[in-house]
């Protein structure tokens, strides 16, 4: 056990004896934890904030915080994906209801609140490191999912047993699905660096008439497959690439907004929920696709 796990052990039991400061540090650091798993993998369309604080508090909630606080980190992202999941079906819930009552017309997302864009602003990234974060968008929900995890376990954040136990799948199994999502995700960045071109291939142009711009699995397939025989694509993101790894593990957590601050618990007889549900401020609006 590392120094980490084992200040998260101490912290956990302390917040299950009733200690409040413990509950507030422990929220403390969990949270950005919990953040950067939920932004780096949702979808544009959802609000990243509101999923956190449920998150958050199905963390306070939970059964392992109180009685096995040696797997709490494990917990916290199995939490975090749990209600991202949730988040999903009531979106795509909304969706499908708006599509029924306005005749097929989809909202779009406010190109404003793209999560992914608003943290490449903020963060000092390497051209390499952005078409990374780019191609985040053009994975399947459950790459995402994984990728997030996975960004988290290459920078020290969480082990591979913490991510097995997110996906619940046997650690063996996970490096298998990570190895599909890697190149799952080399695939999107040679899309993304096709689409970026320029002058851009007209092959590719006439290909993508129809598309909305949105970044899309179906559109990822469509585009991958014109891409091994075209030259003009090849010359622009045909290379070897660098390995993902070397790229996210520099990456901090991303750091939540003021208004996700965690509560300082109020009463002792409160316990662990007290300590860790976040304050309910107004949602920053931050969306993603």
């Amino acid at each position: 056990m590392d120094t980490l796990e084992r200040l998260d052990d101490e912290l956990a039991a302390a917040a299950r004896d009733g200690d409040r400061a413990a509950m507030r540090e422990l929220a403390a650091r969990f949270l950005p934890l919990v953040y950067s798993v939920v932004g780096r993998a949702a979808d544009r369309d959802l609000d990243v904030d509101d999923i956190v604080r449920d998150a958050m508090t199905g963390l306070a909630a939970g059964p392992v915080v109180a009685r096995e606080p040696a797997r709490l980190r494990a917990w916290v992202v199995t939490v975090a994906l749990r209600h991202l999941t949730d988040a999903r079906a009531a979106a795509r819930r909304r969706r499908l209801a708006r599509e029924s009552r306005f005749g097929g017309l989809a909202e779009r997302p406010d190109p404003a609140s793209d999560f992914i864009g608003l943290v490449m602003l903020r963060q000092a990234l390497t051209h390499e490191q952005r078409d990374v974060a780019d191609a985040t968008r053009w994975l399947d929900p459950s790459y995402r999912d994984l990728l997030s995890l996975w960004w988290l376990e290459v920078g020290g954040h969480l082990s591979r047993a913490d991510v097995a136990a997110a996906v619940a799948l046997p650690v063996a199994h996970v490096a298998v699905r990570v190895q599909r999502m890697r190149e799952q995700l080399d695939t999107a960045r040679r899309v993304v660096a096709a689409l970026r071109a320029r002058p851009g291939c007209p092959a590719l142009t006439d290909l993508t008439a129809s598309w909305d711009g949105r970044p899309d699995p179906l559109w990822r397939k469509r585009i991958a497959r014109h891409l091994p025989p075209c030259d003009a694509c090849a010359a622009h993101g045909g290379g070897r690439l660098t390995p993902p790894e070397r790229l996210l593990a520099p990456l901090p957590l991303l750091v939540p907004p003021p208004r996700l601050t965690p509560a300082a618990a109020t009463a002792p007889s409160a316990g662990v929920a007290a300590g860790v549900v976040i304050g309910r401020g107004a949602s920053s609006g931050v969306r993603r696709r």
